[in-house]
């Protein structure tokens, strides 16, 4: 089973667990949210779906992503005071950190192989169970400082 199957039939389980008929427009969101890669806003997602389908209101959208988190479909991010991005929670989601540029808002990831390790040396240590971890950085991108550099 591939990455989409598995997140396909997640959303379909979600569905049934909740007693949820499946809606038109929710479903066409959730199509779209599996042909991108990386992070996205609900703005992103409403101006490309609007274009194909300009009936669709952002209020479907909003209603439609929090529906996806709540079913462990998308991650959502909040990075320092900026709007919400997320990235679609994959079977072999990586752990990985984020460097967030503050001039052009860039996001890039990398992973953090090691992570679980210090994770249960943290629950050891503190007798604490961790259940979830940002790592971000923030500075400005390679792109930017060349730009300022000019």
């Amino acid at each position: 089973m591939n990455g989409s199957t598995n997140i396909e039939a997640k959303y379909q389980a979600y569905q049934q667990q909740h007693n949820l008929r499946s809606s038109k427009r929710r479903d066409f969101i959730f199509k779209h949210i599996l042909t991108i890669s990386g992070h996205f806003t609900i703005d992103q997602i409403y101006q490309h779906i609007a274009k194909i389908d300009p009936d669709i209101g952002i209020a479907t959208v909003y209603r439609a992503i929090k529906l996806f988190v709540d079913a462990n479909i998308l991650i959502e991010h909040r990075f320092g005071d900026k709007k919400g991005f997320y990235e679609i929670n994959q079977e072999n989601f990586q752990e990985h950190g984020h460097l967030i540029c503050r001039q052009c808002g860039k996001i890039v990831e990398y992973p953090i192989p090691e992570i679980k390790e210090i994770q249960q040396k943290k629950e050891r240590e503190f007798n604490f169970k961790i259940d979830s971890f940002k790592v971000e950085f923030f500075g400005i991108c390679r792109e930017c400082l060349e730009k300022q550099k000019k």
